[in-house]
């Protein structure tokens, strides 16, 4: 099926030596240059945005700082929310790039680029170069991929290894492989699970669903893959969970527990069943109302790609089609499995799918090269959106940031913070003052519940520094404490969309 993405019935050509001359060498260094900074326009400029991006990056640093590898804090207080790769990522950077927001957004900036080089492999194993070309070229220029390779939080590490990992699964399917445990791909396959789940927990396991179900439809082919035997799922079960392991129980046994409470049954299970941070909507209505909320956003998320997208699913029609290739299925079934699982999920975000677009784009490269559509049309579909990318994050995310309040904050701020300045906040809880006004040397950053504690806080020796989010509030402490130096600071605040204004209380300072 030249072209197309063979049956299971259908023998797969052997895997044919390549060689790399210089020049192809060359060609490629610069093509992964111009991905990376593709991919990193805009993350060296723009301050650290909404309230995930600085409790990252800030936990980040404190790793660093205490050498705990295991716990990640924040605030000096323990953060349960994610498994720890993300922290280990942006603290290597931070080692050696220093405490920026480039050094915070560098892992997912890797990461992305790493995806759409295993999109792009996985197409042209799948077809040939031009597909795998086209494949890349889908996922970097969907804006939902884009903007999340832009955040320092743990996404894209854990896409990057649920692509690994239904990569190396579709490479199991295919006819002729041996024994499992003998096969280079089963595991790759074991690693992708156990540090997909390291990056952002069960979720990353989901290839395995798609992979059994493809092996089971598989039995009754000519070319049907080795049926596995119970010892090597078993083996794959405690290497999965040894890589796991080998974090999880000095984690568990150093928090007696609470790790596994807060970050599988808060993080996992309660914001499966309920609304966290408001990203859902409450009650049984609420629920049904928003369960068409990913069929809304995603055509947006996938743009310019969804209207060929949908139109090469109509003209297809897999769910009546069962004369479609497993491998193509297998593809298909993947990307519908994410969708499924994050539509019953009661809290609900715009970016909890990504990890169906890389399947997506292998499935609709592979689609569009077989209908033969102009290469020329498809370049120029991908050097638009490119274009248009590449603008919004050069120009436009530059005087977004001129304007946002952390970065008019850090810029108030910085003269009146002295080595050892203990910062306190009073009705301003947003985590950027973690990162932005925070001392190196601490202490930990206090948030008072009112004015008598701000006094109070304000008289103690030593220097100090208040944020208070109401001008009537900072003028009552002015006039109480003596001595204070006073400054401003506003802009817009992407935590909840509005314009805030800040005073700026020092006290103690020579």
């Amino acid at each position: 099926m030249p072209g197309g993405v063979a049956d299971a019935s259908t023998p797969l050509p052997a895997d044919a030596p390549r060689g790399f001359s210089p020049r192809s060498l060359i060609t490629g260094a610069a093509a992964a240059l111009a991905v990376v900074l593709y991919l990193g326009l805009g993350t060296a400029t723009l301050p650290l945005m909404d309230r995930d991006e600085p409790r990252f990056a800030e936990a980040s640093r404190e790793m660093l700082a205490s050498g705990d590898w295991i716990v990640p804090r924040l605030n000096g207080n323990h953060r349960f929310d994610k498994p720890p790769l993300i922290y280990w990522m942006q603290a290597a950077c931070l080692r050696v790039l220093g405490p920026t927001e480039l050094a915070t957004r560098l892992p997912s900036v890797a990461c992305a680029a790493l995806t759409a080089l295993v999109t792009g492999l996985w197409a042209t194993r799948m077809a040939h170069a031009r597909a795998g070309l086209l494949a890349a070229a889908i996922l970097l220029t969907c804006p939902q991929f884009y903007v999340h390779a832009h955040l320092a939080v743990a996404d894209m590490a854990m896409i990057l290894f649920f692509v690994i990992a239904s990569w190396c699964g579709w490479e199991l399917l295919r006819p002729g492989r041996g024994r499992l445990a003998a096969d280079g791909w089963f595991w790759g396959l074991v690693v992708a699970l156990g540090m997909g789940f390291l990056a952002k927990g069960p979720v990353a396991w989901l290839p395995v669903v798609p992979l059994a179900w493809a092996r089971r439809q598989m039995r009754a082919a000519p070319a049907r893959p080795e049926r596995a035997r119970a010892w090597e799922i078993a083996v794959a079960l405690v290497a999965v969970l040894g890589i796991v392991g080998a974090w999880g129980i000095p984690a568990l046994a150093q928090t007696r527990g609470e790790y596994w409470n807060v970050g599988m049954g808060k993080h996992v299970v309660a914001r499966s069943v309920g609304v966290m941070e408001g990203h859902g909507l409450k009650g049984w209505l609420g629920y049904l109302g928003s369960l068409p909320f990913y069929v809304l956003t995603f055509p947006l998320g996938f743009l310019p790609w969804s209207p060929l997208l949908i139109r090469s699913l109509c003209l297809q029609r897999p769910w009546r089609d069962t004369s479609i290739p497993i491998h193509a299925r297998y593809l298909l079934g993947g990307a519908a499995l994410v969708f499924v699982v994050f539509t019953l999920v009661r809290t609900k975000l715009p970016h909890y799918t990504l990890p169906a677009f890389p399947l997506l784009a292998v499935w609709l490269a592979v689609q569009l090269d077989r209908e033969g559509i102009p290469a020329r049309r498809l370049a120029r579909i991908a050097g638009g959106a490119a274009l248009v990318l590449a603008l919004l994050a050069g120009i436009i995310l530059p005087w977004v940031s001129s304007r946002l309040v952390a970065r008019e904050l850090q810029r108030v701020a910085t003269p009146l913070i002295r080595p050892g300045c203990a910062v306190a906040t009073v009705g301003f809880g947003e985590p950027s003052v973690y990162w932005y006004l925070r001392p190196d040397d601490g202490p930990w950053v206090r948030h008072l519940a009112d004015e008598a504690e701000a006094e109070a806080f304000l008289r103690s020796p030593g220097p100090r520094l208040v944020v208070v989010s109401d001008p009537s509030r900072a003028d009552a402490l002015a006039a109480r404490v003596p001595g204070l130096r006073r400054a401003n600071a506003s802009g817009w605040s992407p935590v909840n969309g509005r314009r805030v204004g800040l005073s700026l209380l020092a006290g103690g300072q020579p």
